[in-house]
């Protein structure tokens, strides 16, 4: 009994476990809030639902910087050419956030993977990309 009683509790806590360090990864909360910064770009989730989707961009940084969706099957970190990212597969874009300002994207997306960048002059080289899913 004391094994399976034990057995009970391992399945439970794996499950919980899996549970835990999955949600929130992928919402389906179609309003995604973004900060920008001198080295990221981070979103408040690691993707949305298909349809719809709002991004607010905040820039929490000192200098100006810009947004930009892309749909890509590489990695967010995968893009560089020359000394910016490929732009291929633009979906949008907010062009200059002011310091401590935000701006709104508001994008259909269909399921897939995405590259959320700042593409200004070394900006992306800089770390300023996230990999973002729409499931």
């Amino acid at each position: 009994m004391k094994k399976f009683v034990l057995a009970i509790a391992v399945v439970t806590a794996a499950v919980v476990s899996g549970w835990v360090l999955t949600a929130g990864a992928v919402t389906s909360n179609p309003v995604v809030a973004v900060q920008v910064d001198a080295f990221s770009v981070f979103p408040s989730t690691q993707g949305g639902p298909k349809g719809k989707i709002r991004f607010i961009v905040t820039n929490t940084g000192t200098i100006k910087h810009e947004f930009v969706v892309l749909k890509t099957a590489k990695p967010a970190g995968n893009l560089l050419k020359g000394k910016e990212a490929d732009e291929a597969g633009n979906v949008g874009e907010i062009g200059g956030i002011p310091a401590g300002q935000a701006k709104t994207l508001n994008l259909t997306l269909q399921r897939g993977h995405y590259a959320l960048i700042c593409n200004l002059p070394g900006h992306y080289a800089a770390g300023q990309f996230a990999d973002f899913y729409v499931r």
